[in-house]
């Protein structure tokens, strides 16, 4: 049994389409990659194909082994290269997993100034606020707000984030702007959905000393675009990074309020599984989020 002859014949069957073209590709007999692709499925106990006179196609399961095969076979490339010291661009996949606002805003720029350099990346970015398991979604790594115990993972601060209190100009008109913590009590407030008490907030003066004040629920959701979206439109108080919403407070659609206090101090840190080292193509784009982050934060002139 030839496990990578068996990988090299199932993606080159799901990339072509057929098994003729495939076996075209890797210059053996059809018969050869029939073979080993039914090797393949009869050893997993899965069907990975499904074969018509239109094609072949992969099943859901197939589509997720193709993946991680793709993967697989990309490292193999790049350890090769790497050890005979050839010096061209990478190549391969890159699975990052990242919070909507930071990825939409910071990563995906870098990204797509990455890929451009580099024809061979592909990229795959989850923007999405569910939590993600990196060891069995095969993430390189995530970038994530605030610090991880998990024993499986490795991670390092990127940047401090800074929250900020706002809300739309027309909310404060009405509401009036609070000159101190005790000022927000009561207001309507868009929270982010992060524990059972999502509206009680503790915030530290200036003076060091802190203040708990417990606001109104009119707008909770999991999602910090929705919640910025929802104080723009006069909802409610709204505490989010100021990097989620620095655009919004620049063009004026949301004003901050009680800048020199504190509250929610948290890092945003670089994780990765523990288990395997960095690709050179996650490792050389790790390094650009690094190199990016250490000078003056975009969101800074917020």
């Amino acid at each position: 049994m030839n496990r990578f002859a068996e990988i090299e014949a199932f993606v080159g069957v799901i990339e072509t389409g057929s098994f003729s073209a495939a076996a075209a590709r890797q210059g053996i007999a059809v018969s050869a990659v029939s073979r080993r692709v039914d090797e393949m499925e009869a050893r997993l106990g899965v069907q990975l194909t499904r074969r018509s006179t239109r094609g072949v196609k992969a099943t859901e399961e197939g589509r997720i082994y193709y993946d991680r095969c793709l993967r697989l076979l990309s490292d193999l490339r790049e350890a090769d290269l790497d050890v005979s010291g050839f010096e061209g661009s990478a190549e391969g996949p890159i699975c990052i997993a990242c919070p909507p606002a930071f990825g939409l805003r910071y990563l995906g720029p870098l990204a797509n100034a990455y890929a451009a350099s580099n024809p061979g990346i592909q990229f795959e970015i989850d923007m999405g606020d569910r939590p993600v398991d990196l060891v069995e979604e095969g993430f390189d790594f995530a970038i994530r707000l605030g610090h991880t115990d998990d024993p499986a993972l490795t991670s390092e601060p990127l940047f401090p984030v800074q929250y900020v209190i706002s809300a739309s100009p027309f909310f404060w008109d009405t509401y009036g702007r609070p000159d101190k913590p005790e000022d927000l009590q009561g207001l309507p407030a868009v929270t982010y959905k992060i524990s059972n008490d999502p509206t009680r907030w503790r915030i530290t003066c200036p003076d060091d000393r802190i203040a708990e004040v417990r606001l109104l629920p009119r707008f909770i959701a999991n999602n910090g675009e929705v919640l910025i979206e929802a104080a723009k439109a006069g909802l409610g108080v709204c505490l989010e990074p100021r990097y989620a919403c620095s655009e919004a407070i620049r063009d004026g659609t949301l004003e901050v309020v009680l800048e020199d206090h504190r509250i929610y101090e948290r890092m945003v840190e670089l994780v990765r599984p523990n288990i395997r080292p960095l690709s050179r193509r996650a490792s050389e784009f790790a390094n650009i989020l690094r190199e990016s982050f250490t000078t003056t934060a975009p969101w800074d002139d917020g």
